[in-house]
């Protein structure tokens, strides 16, 4: 499946290419018309509706002249895939925010999105200091060109759920931070027969993600830049083996986790939702009122801290990324002037986000992503009038040491490549720090074979 998309968006790049793709004029008297896939899904939640209606309420009304087509991906199925199919078939989003910043070095390379330095370099709030600049490295070229603008960086780290802890025997105010007293607490909380997990370890497709911090608070990287600018490989270092060597830890010696670490997101998800895990990944914000009260849990139990540090002292680290805007190489240039007004409507004009905040708030949805208007974060925070209070101070302490994920080129393809040989780790019980190293040396072999340009041994 890899190497079907890599040949996939190679040929994208090429037909794109060779076809010069720019869109289409509007004929005079014509409507500009705009495909935008942010409908939510059928089952979705009715607070998940009720702000996608708000939302295409407000673009609607600002915008009468604009003809736009609303709809969405399709269920199940990767959603970079369905993007570069739709892609290649002329279709897909005008524009989109479904991207990770760290997508955007290998999009602008292989021409999957637009180039939109004309809208960035004139742009009155870049120029006011008022943008979040945190991930503008990965969002340019060297030479000036820009490929995406921010839309909702996050920070994310362990989440916990007090009510949980106290029911295993523990004190939710003692928290670990070093790695052992993590395994201690998490093997002590757990009791698989209620069923209640010390520790759900996300061991499915995703699992580099949750993987990466784990090797910064080891004291490693996953990557590392080269002088030449290319990148090295690190996850194969002393640091990345430790860091999946505890996860087996975890798994076997502690027999701390869920029963099947391989499960879905969604079921992952669930387990902590229902109050059957002490520990997990994630943000407070995201299990909302409507979510919990369907399994009887509620927020105020819900809290998060920064990973502990491998040893006493040890760096404690959080998690940061975020999903960005992106135009697409199809779209003409009127498409491209209604999409960057609609753009920053949706996330930078204060009035609209000051309603959106206040409706998110009653249906108990307000997220902890900061606003990418760095002037309005405080604003955004202080009409968080239904989180727990305790809430505010735990971000703020995550947000203190987070480390945002890697952006270099391939990164995806990386952290696909990653994951069977994380999960032969992780499943494998006694396995040695010799074989996991020989899994990691393997994998990091194959990614300097498979895209030369990108990752070089220093």
């Amino acid at each position: 499946m890899r190497k079907t998309l890599v040949a996939l968006t190679l040929t994208l790049a090429l037909l794109l290419s060779l076809a010069g793709f720019a869109g289409s004029a509007v004929a005079e008297g014509e409507k500009v018309k705009l495909k935008l896939y942010m409908m939510p899904q059928d089952d979705a939640q009715e607070a998940d509706w009720t702000l996608y209606n708000a939302q295409k309420d407000a673009v609607e009304a600002k915008f009468p002249d604009v003809e736009i087509e609303w709809t969405r991906l399709a269920p199940g199925t990767d959603y970079r895939q369905q993007y570069d199919t739709l892609l290649m078939a002329g279709d897909g989003p005008t524009f989109t925010s479904q991207f990770p910043y760290v997508d955007i070095q290998t999009r602008l390379a292989n021409g999957t999105i637009a180039e939109i330095t004309e809208y960035v370099v004139n742009w009155d709030l870049k120029a006011q200091g008022l943008v979040n600049s945190t991930f503008d490295q990965a969002l340019s070229t060297p030479d000036g060109k820009w490929y995406a603008v921010p839309q909702g960086p996050y920070v994310t780290g362990i989440a916990y759920n007090k009510a949980v802890i106290r029911e295993a025997g523990g004190d939710p105010d003692k928290l670990p931070t070093t790695w052992s007293e993590f395994a201690d607490l998490a093997a002590q909380y757990t009791d698989k027969d209620e069923p209640r997990f010390g520790y759900l370890l996300l061991g499915s497709d995703y699992n580099a993600w949750t993987f990466t911090p784990w090797v910064w608070s080891a004291g490693g990287e996953m990557v590392r830049q080269n002088e030449d600018g290319s990148w090295a490989i690190a996850f194969n270092e002393e640091p990345g083996v430790n860091a999946a060597l505890f996860m087996n830890e975890l798994v076997w010696a502690r027999n701390a986790t869920q029963k099947d670490i391989l499960e879905s997101y969604d079921d992952y998800q669930n387990h902590f939702k229902a109050g059957q895990a002490s520990f997990g990944w994630g943000s407070p914000p995201d299990f909302s009122v409507e979510a919990l009260e369907k399994f009887d849990q509620v927020q105020e139990d819900i809290g998060v801290f920064p990973l502990p540090g491998k040893d006493e002292g040890g760096m404690q680290v959080a998690f940061a990324g975020g999903e960005v805007w992106t135009m697409s190489p199809l779209a003409s240039k009127e498409q491209r002037d209604v999409a960057w007004e609609i753009i920053n409507l949706l996330s930078y004009d204060e009035e609209y986000l000051v309603e959106r905040w206040a409706l998110e708030d009653s249906l108990g949805q307000l997220n902890a992503k900061p606003s990418v208007r760095t002037d309005l974060v405080e604003k955004k925070y202080s009409m968080a009038s239904k989180w727990p209070e305790t809430w505010a101070a735990e971000l703020s302490a995550a947000m203190a040491v987070a480390k945002p994920e890697p952006y270099c080129p391939n990164w995806n393809d990386l952290k696909n490549e990653i994951v069977i040989p994380l999960q032969t780790i992780y499943l494998k019980e006694g396995i040695t720090y010799d074989e996991a190293k020989a899994l990691l040396d393997e994998c990091a072999d194959r990614l300097y074979e498979m895209y030369p340009q990108t990752f070089k041994k220093p």
